[in-house]
């Protein structure tokens, strides 16, 4: 399973329809196989995950993800309300890339994973090593409390500080839409 990461503008005082974000983000593109349509709380701007069966069925020029990793949440099959997308390793270093996602499965995911309301994570890792995690919740203050739990948490054994710059960004939004395939579910 694979996924393309898209964000749409949109006019001011526009409302927000799913499917016009979706139509939006991926401009003359095969349907997807399911999607995650984000509304930034500032209301200017949409993300849109797509899923796709294969990297050859996304959208023409987009960068491609595979998913690299997923986890359940205690709220996992609840409707997630609130989703946090967070871009990592702009520069696509691979030890970067290769540092968060050992952070992230063995630090990270133990110190949240029974966080109150947390549908879900999907960690995603382009060919070029660009990674993007999109976190789902059913409450925002759930995802206060995964970054307090993050911020406390200690670096593992061998773990380099040097490589874990942190998020090059962060976007924090209602879910206007949620259809993740079965096949990117744990």
């Amino acid at each position: 399973m694979n996924a393309t990461v898209s964000t749409v503008r949109r006019p001011a005082g526009a409302r927000t329809d799913p499917q016009d974000a979706l139509r939006s983000a991926l401009p003359g593109a095969a349907e997807p196989s399911g999607a995650v349509v984000v509304e930034h709380l500032d209301g200017e701007e949409v993300t849109v995950v797509a899923f796709w069966p294969d990297e050859h069925s996304a959208a023409d020029g987009a960068r491609v993800y595979r998913i690299d990793d997923r986890m359940d949440g205690v709220a996992a099959g609840r409707s997630p309300l609130f989703a946090q997308v967070t871009w990592l390793n702009g520069t696509g270093d691979p030890a970067v890339a290769q540092a968060a996602e050992r952070g992230g499965r063995d630090r990270i995911y133990p110190a949240v994973r029974d966080v109150d309301g947390l549908v879900g994570v999907v960690v995603l890792r382009s060919g070029d090593d660009r990674v993007v995690v999109l976190a789902l919740a059913t409450a925002r203050e759930t995802h206060a409390e995964i970054q307090d739990r993050i911020t406390r948490t200690h670096l593992l054994p061998g773990e380099d500080p040097a490589l874990l710059p942190g998020p090059d960004r962060m976007e924090l939004g209602r879910v206007l839409l949620a259809r993740v395939p079965t096949e990117v579910r744990s």
